[in-house]
């Protein structure tokens, strides 16, 4: 076997919900690596490594229990931050079918997800915004990759002629893990049963054994027992869809609906996705788990022959984190010298809420501060460098702020009491009952290259000058690399009625407890200044370097001890006392703390 490749060369993730879909998932490998060597200390996910044809994937599967997009945000937050060079995640696993007249979708075909118009084949079906009574949902989420889009077409005009091979690649798996055969394969089409919508499942029984026949939807026999593969739109969101008329319903109002999970809109605004789900049953009253290990082995083999199409020219790799190049050993044959000091940092994820709102303007990106807790004051902002956005900084927007906040205050006591503090005054003893907090819009800034920012502005006068007091008195410092905002945000009191994961409208009929008015900074991503010193007596100092001459009073003494320091930043993000959790913004995921 080739040796076991480095952190930074693996580009595909492929996520799972149930341990039977990793199961299958893991089965379809070429070659397994087992665990990675190294991982992001804070990621507590657990990674099977390997290959499929010529690309290196990383499979996760989500926490035993613990199914939805936020624990999908979560999963996918944490991977990105330990394999830095994912480029696409593939969801692969089970789903809920919408079987109709344009699509004969039976129990084992795959579906998988392809744009169309403007709708990136995923629909968040639970989350919009109220129109009539009606939730109407938002298509705001993120388009596929193009390599992925491309080779799904190539892989389908080949099924048209020679047809797929997802029998294949499941009978292979079969034979290599002779344990899987008795739950992974096929069960046959007499357990393949298709209920008219409306009537429900009328015994205790898991089975539909008791079921009237005379409810049964007929349908031709096919030719053979090969999966079928459908491309269309798949429904996302947070509720178990098990109602034959709520199917049909949520499927006809968002784009023809081919398939329902649990899953795909949590990711898709982390990294570009392409959902793929084997069918299990029929979104019904009459699921049962009869076919969830073969409709995982099929999606699982969807993957597999998906990949093998994708040529491994069409997915660079690029070398990102100084972390990870500390770990590894380049290749010969990348052609390509690089210098761990000199490889950017991308900031870390972790915002640290504060005990008050800020003024936007009263605090800056780049700036240095010696109290986490009171960032404006007795701070560093240089005049000699101005921030560019684009260049030196990137702004981004999120789009399921409200939803969060609420849900995760309604989850954490202490996130909730960290809230209260922002708006309530300090006389407030605690709020009872639900609250939200609504805001126009929410905002995130980041830096794009923090320590080659801070080489430069240490290296010039001003700075030194300023230090001079800290590095005397060791006082710590931080340097400010990210802050969130929310602009006309709201505090709102008392529970909400309103259906869950609904957009509520601002012009709201009781008074908020609290309101504050234009860009407020709430959270703020920190890295801590780490000091050394070089050497002492007369040095001569470079210019234009994070190296500087301080001058010390000896105790006892008329004379100066003259020192070399130099500074740098922390590779991690500072984190506070209070871990709140991972919050699943549509741009990426952070960690939240608190004081």
């Amino acid at each position: 076997m080739a040796p076991k490749p480095d952190t930074f060369e693996y580009t595909v993730a492929m996520v799972c919900a149930l341990a039977l879909e990793m199961a299958a998932t893991t089965a379809m490998l070429d070659e397994v690596y087992g665990k990675p060597e190294w991982q992001d200390p804070r990621d507590k996910n657990n990674y099977t490594l390997g290959r499929i044809g010529q690309h290196y994937v990383v499979i996760a599967c989500l926490p035993e229990g613990v199914y939805g997009m936020t624990a999908a945000t979560s999963l996918i937050t944490w991977m990105i931050s330990s394999f830095r060079n994912i480029k696409f995640a593939l969801i692969v696993g089970i789903g809920g079918g919408v079987p109709s007249v344009s699509h004969d979708i039976r129990l084992g075909d795959v579906v998988v997800s392809k744009p169309r118009g403007t709708s990136p084949g995923i629909v968040q079906y639970d989350f919009g915004k109220a129109v009539n009574g009606e939730i109407i949902a938002n298509s705001s989420l993120d388009m596929p990759p193009k390599v992925l889009l491309t080779a799904m077409s190539s892989l389908a005009a080949g099924h048209m002629m020679t047809g797929n091979k997802i029998s294949i690649h499941v009978s292979k798996m079969l034979e290599r893990y002779p344990r899987m055969k008795e739950k992974f394969s096929y069960p046959g089409t007499d357990k393949d049963l298709l209920y008219e919508a409306d009537y429900g499942h009328t015994a205790d029984t898991p089975t539909c054994d008791q079921c009237d026949s005379g409810k049964l939807v007929p349908r031709a026999t096919r030719k053979n027992t090969e999966p079928a593969i459908f491309y269309g739109t798949i429904g996302s969101g947070n509720l178990v869809i098990k109602d034959g008329v709520m199917r049909d319903r949520l499927a006809k109002e968002n784009n023809n609906i081919l398939c329902f999970e649990m899953e795909a809109a949590g990711l898709m605004g982390q990294l570009p996705c392409l959902v793929i789900r084997g069918i299990c049953d029929y979104a019904d009253a009459h699921k049962n788990k009869a076919w969830q290990e073969y409709a995982a082995a099929a999606a699982a083999a969807y993957a597999k022959e998906l990949l093998c199409a994708v040529p491994s020219r069409d997915i660079s790799v690029e070398v990102i984190s100084p972390t990870l190049a500390l770990r590894t050993s380049f290749k010969a044959s990348s052609n390509v010298q690089v210098s761990a000091a000199e490889v950017q940092t991308p900031p870390s994820p972790s915002f640290i809420l504060t005990d008050r709102f800020h003024l936007k303007d009263s605090i800056s990106l780049a700036s240095l501060v010696l109290d986490r807790r009171y960032p404006n004051q007795d701070y560093f902002s240089s005049s000699m460098i101005s921030l560019q956005k684009g260049e030196d900084f990137s702004v981004s927007i999120d789009q399921n702020f409200n939803e969060f906040v609420g849900a995760c205050a309604k989850s954490s006591p202490v996130f909730k009491k960290a809230l209260a503090k922002l708006f309530l005054p300090p006389s407030t003893k605690g709020v009872e009952g639900d609250i939200q907090i609504m805001s126009k819009q929410s905002s995130v800034y980041t830096l794009l290259q923090p320590r080659t920012l801070f080489k430069n502005i240490s290296s010039t006068t001003e700075f030194q000058d300023w230090l001079g007091d800290a590095w005397a008195r060791r006082k710590p410092l931080y340097f400010v690399v990210g802050y969130r905002t929310v602009t006309d945000a709201q505090f709102i009191g008392k529970e909400i009625k309103s259906p869950q994961n609904r957009r509520l409208s601002r012009n709201l009929s009781y008074k908020p407890r609290y309101d504050t008015d234009g860009e407020r900074i709430y959270a703020i991503c920190f890295r801590k200044v780490k000091f050394e010193r070089t050497s002492e007596g007369t040095v001569q100092v470079l210019g234009s370097t994070n190296r500087w001459r301080v001058f010390n009073k000896q105790r006892g003494a008329n004379s100066e001890l003259e020192q070399v320091i130099s500074a740098d930043l922390c590779e991690d993000d500072e984190v506070g006392t209070n871990d709140f959790g991972v919050f699943p913004t549509q741009n990426r995921g952070e960690l939240w703390t608190g004081f």
